[in-house]
């Protein structure tokens, strides 16, 4: 069946063994690095926290806004095991593009989250970044390339084994439009060697192309850095961008001195 409302609720268990490639820990330290220390960060999409708590190791304070109500049960208990790190970390029940807090973040970054935003949303939701973002904050995501839409039919991507278990994530791609795709993950859990469960999510995937996302982020007064990082990470579309002439944050300023 195809589940509606929380399409992370078959798998928010299982997500970090089921979604989470082997470029992860680069990625996820590749958005903590940018944390200024002991600044104020905003993230969106947390899901199960993997950057989150990597994040509020050097910030004073994270908020997170993640509408998955399956995905905020882990990472809610993830941090109750952390007491350190759960004073400084606030989950709320919100999403992109459309959100607003009475406050103003020094680091705003959003990991894997890009692909739930329709092109047309994007500069609203910049906006709305901006008018958050200190004067010398840091925004950063990934997902911003020229990456093709795929086709690609429905294939086994991951597989774990949890006592007499076996749970297995499936994954098809298919084109909608030249910045569209359609995603269906299909995840099974085995008892033994017998099927006993199935689960099918099917949602959208869009794609944001750089000069796109350039513009946008012009448009309301934001200008990306250059220089992304090389080698394992070049392929994750990896943007960062700040008010033009800001000061930059320690940790931004170490990664654009490499």
């Amino acid at each position: 069946m195809t589940i509606d409302g929380d399409l992370y609720g078959p798998a928010a268990a299982l997500y970090d063994q089921l979604h989470v490639g082997p470029a992860s820990p680069l990625l996820v330290r590749f958005f903590a690095d940018l944390t200024p220390e002991g600044g104020r960060a905003l993230e969106f999409g947390p899901g199960t926290g993997r950057v989150t708590l990597a994040v509020a190791e050097r910030a004073a304070s994270v908020h997170c806004l993640e509408p998955s109500p399956s995905m905020r049960t882990v990472l809610l208990t993830k941090l109750a095991a952390l007491p350190r790190l759960r004073e400084r970390v606030t989950v709320l029940d919100g999403a992109a593009p459309e959100f607003r807090l009475d406050s103003v973040f020094d680091y705003v970054y959003l990991a894997a989250v890009l692909e739930h935003i329709p092109p047309p949303a994007r500069r609203p939701f910049f906006a709305a970044v901006a008018a958050h973002l200190a004067p010398d904050g840091v925004l950063a995501m990934d997902m911003v390339d020229n990456e093709p839409v795929p086709d690609e039919p429905e294939r086994e991507v991951r597989s774990v084994r949890q006592g007499e278990c076996r749970y297995s994530r499936s994954t098809a791609v298919w084109p909608l439009g030249p910045d569209l795709a359609g995603v269906r993950h299909v995840y099974r859990t085995y008892l033994g060697e017998e099927l006993v469960e199935t689960e099918t999510v099917e949602r959208l995937h869009h794609f944001h192309r750089p000069p796109d996302v350039h513009a946008d982020l012009a448009a309301v007064g934001l200008a990306p850095v250059p220089g992304p990082p090389a080698g394992p990470l070049a392929d994750k579309g990896l943007l960062i961008a700040r008010f033009p002439g800001a000061a930059p944050t320690p940790g931004f300023a170490q990664r654009e001195e490499k």
